[in-house]
């Protein structure tokens, strides 16, 4: 049951959230601006809670980036106070019975199953040694999945909500990508790539200026991919495309069509622009580069679980004293440069087994339809698992947590089957072949 909050308590809220303000003006430097910032943000989210996710996405990236200056830690600090603030602001509307309550999903259970090895794992970790600071970088690169997934069900409860989510998320990326495309030495493409298969389905669907429209912003997504620097991503954006060509109906492959032929166009007039010349050079560059260091790093977390198979060696292991190019002798984890490396480190086939389960059930469920709403989320899901072969991502594999959720929030409502309750008083029985039909 939903609470209307009166003007009074919203009069008393603007006057503390006001004063809140000013005492966080007050701090010195960063703090002013990150409590500040926080402080819009709560209020943002109490008013529209469907912002938490794009907001928490794009704003944590765009954030971070400019206020970590190349530090990983700060980065992800800011990634984390803005779904911090998400949060928060969830459970003031949840008790203040502003929501009817988050959405049930199949895969819940497993979600909460991962939030508990972490917690196992890292009293493991810390029981054996393994540094507190360790401990809590490898435990982020887990529990960031069921923190997406539950913003995710908690916040976007509702259709309508999905869509302002979606149309909100697909502006502002086009914004960015917009202002970042001629830029040299940008590396991009997750955030767009994420876009893209919804958009292709919406494609198919939509006819006249409508489907002029997105696929026009579709295409200039998939281009931003394409400069995007990132082995991982063409691989999942590779895997996405043929998930689509296979468990797609005609109407997601009319928009891939689409799509892929605006791309291409837009490809075509970009390359005549300095800024993505540039881009090009790099990319090419990039490709005629090894691998450097990334493999002797995955090996030592390869012998890490080869030791301590079945449950690994707790969450922050390291191994001390590791020669490795360009670095000379470091300590090599608890993140290696792939994610189902960092997993079987850390926390071993069980481990990787427990994460897996909740994600691989999501894509089950979402193509089981053809062209349904959530194929190109599973299909989505599919790539960014195989990109998990090669990257770990220091911010974490949050779009794991994400699409999961996505995934079975736009399931289509299932149809109940016509059985003999159902049917009208004057039928008459059906035969037995009749029967097996309509079971089946």
């Amino acid at each position: 049951m939903r609470r209307a909050v009166g003007p009074a308590t919203a009069a008393l809220a603007a006057a503390a959230l006001a004063s809140m303000a000013s005492v966080l003006l007050m701090l010195p430097g960063k703090l002013a601006l990150a409590g500040t910032g926080a402080l819009v943000a709560l209020l943002v989210f109490l008013l529209w809670p469907w912002l938490v996710l794009p907001v928490g996405t794009l704003g944590g990236a765009v954030i971070g980036g400019v206020t970590s200056g190349g530090d990983v830690r700060t980065y992800i600090v800011a990634h984390l106070l803005l779904l911090a603030t998400g949060v928060a602001a969830l459970l003031v509307r949840y008790w203040l019975r502003m929501d009817p309550g988050p959405r049930r999903t199949p895969a819940d259970l497993g979600m909460l199953v991962v939030v508990v090895l972490t917690g196992i794992t890292a009293g493991y970790g810390l029981a054996i040694g393994n540094l507190p600071s360790e401990v809590l970088v490898a435990g982020y690169q887990i529990t960031v999945l069921p923190l997406y997934f539950f913003l995710t069900t908690h916040s976007l409860t509702t259709p309508r909500r999905l869509a302002a989510a979606g149309l909100a998320y697909v502006v502002v990326a086009a914004g960015l990508t917009a202002a970042s495309m001629t830029l040299p030495g940008r590396h991009g493409g997750l955030l767009t790539l994420l876009a893209i298969p919804p958009l292709v389905w919406l494609a198919g669907r939509v006819h006249g200026w409508r489907r002029i429209l997105t696929v026009a912003v579709a295409g200039f997504f998939a281009a931003d991919v394409l400069l995007a620097s990132y082995r991982g991503i063409w691989l999942a954006a590779l895997v996405t495309i043929a998930v689509l060509l296979l468990r797609g109906g005609r109407s997601i492959r009319t928009g891939l069509t689409a799509t892929a032929t605006a791309g291409l166009a837009l490809g075509v007039v970009l390359v005549f622009t300095p800024g993505v010349q540039q881009r090009a050079q790099e990319i090419a560059t990039g490709l005629e580069q090894s691998a450097g260091y990334r493999g002797p790093e995955s090996a030592v977390g390869l012998e890490v679980f080869a030791h301590r198979p079945v449950l690994g060696a707790g969450l922050g292991q390291s191994t001390a004293d590791v020669y490795l190019a360009d670095f000379a002798s470091t300590s090599v984890g608890p993140v290696y440069h792939a994610y189902y490396v960092t997993l079987l480190a850390n926390v071993g086939l069980v481990g990787l087994a427990l994460v897996l389960w909740p994600i691989v059930r999501s894509i089950r469920t979402g193509l089981a339809v053809r062209d349904a709403p959530s194929v190109p989320f599973a299909a989505l899901c599919c790539g960014f698992l195989a990109a998990a072969l090669f990257a770990a991502p220091t911010d974490g594999h949050w779009e794991l947590g994400l699409l999961p959720a996505l995934t079975l929030l736009t399931l289509p409502a299932a149809r109940p089957s016509p059985t003999w309750s159902t049917m009208p008083a004057t039928a008459s029985p059906p035969t037995a072949w009749r029967r097996l039909e309509v079971v089946r």
